[in-house]
């Protein structure tokens, strides 16, 4: 059977493993912001999950600690996904560009909806 390992991270975990490798540094936000070239404001949403971080801010975080993609990720990224997770994933991925949009679109409305009704 094939195994199929999470390739989307939701973006609270990766915040919060970037402010775990930070704090392990002893950097400040405005320090590590300067570092790899963004505000400080930006930095802080993307450690509460508020902003996704880019391919390319990921890679300078990733000179900035000293650390390889699996290292930066650990035990995250060895998680398996479900059966109906990755059916889900497949029929995702043979979607035309746009349609993909609107799936994620969907996803987030019912995401936040969610949200309201645990309030």
């Amino acid at each position: 059977m094939t195994r199929f390992t999470r390739s989307s991270l939701p973006a609270t975990t990766v915040g919060q493993r970037i402010r775990q490798h930070r704090q392990e540094r002893n950097l400040t936000q405005t320090e590590l912001a300067r570092h790899i070239g963004i505000q400080q404001s930006d930095l802080s949403r993307m450690e509460k999950g508020e902003y996704r971080v880019s391919l390319d801010v990921l890679f300078r975080l990733l000179q900035v600690f000293e650390m390889s993609l699996g290292e930066f990720f650990g035990d995250l990224a060895q998680q398996s996904l479900t059966a109906r997770e990755a059916h889900l994933l497949e029929s995702f991925r043979v979607l035309p560009r746009e349609e993909q949009a609107e799936v994620l679109e969907f996803v987030e409305f019912k995401r936040e909806r969610q949200k309201e009704r645990d309030q």
